[in-house]
């Protein structure tokens, strides 16, 4: 059972996929959710509070009660997200776990003197590397050349 929630804070919507438990499962599940502090999708960490921040009591409740949760949906290949980002044009740099080998993407710890940005995104002088978290959880980069005005409020 998927489960779709929105963040109260910031607004963007997640799923959580509760696989085939039950409703109380799931609630257990959410409260254990509850007492880790995590990352949101929309780049800001709650300490505590997430499953209020995310209000998952009331998307199980939505999901198992009244019927609106939602199949799970065939996961994307690291492969198949890194070539559809390629496609896109973009250059991708590995996170530093090489699930992709046959593509021989240059790895994150490649690229000398990066400045941590938060939220797992880096820079350097000319170019800034942006998280891209691939739907199956691997991490990967978008390098961007950092134009003179974004260089300027990165300074």
């Amino acid at each position: 059972m998927v489960v779709r929630t929105q963040c109260k804070k910031c607004g963007v919507t997640i799923k959580l996929d509760f696989h085939n438990m039950t409703k109380e499962e799931a609630l257990t599940v959410a409260e254990k959710l509850d007492c880790t502090p995590r990352e949101c999708p929309g780049q800001h960490v709650e300490l505590s509070g997430f499953r209020e921040m995310w209000q998952i009591d009331e998307a199980i409740h939505r999901a198992y009660d009244l019927g609106e949760g939602e199949n799970p949906e065939p996961v994307m290949t690291d492969k198949e997200y890194v070539e559809q980002l390629l496609a896109e044009g973009k250059e991708i740099i590995d996170g530093g776990c090489n699930t992709v080998p046959e593509l021989s993407l240059p790895s994150i710890h490649e690229f000398p003197d990066l400045d941590h940005m938060g939220f797992g995104n880096f820079k350097s002088k000319t170019h800034l590397f942006l998280r891209c978290d691939s739907p199956g959880g691997s991490r990967f980069y978008q390098r961007c050349q950092v134009s003179q005005d974004r260089a300027a409020a990165a300074s």
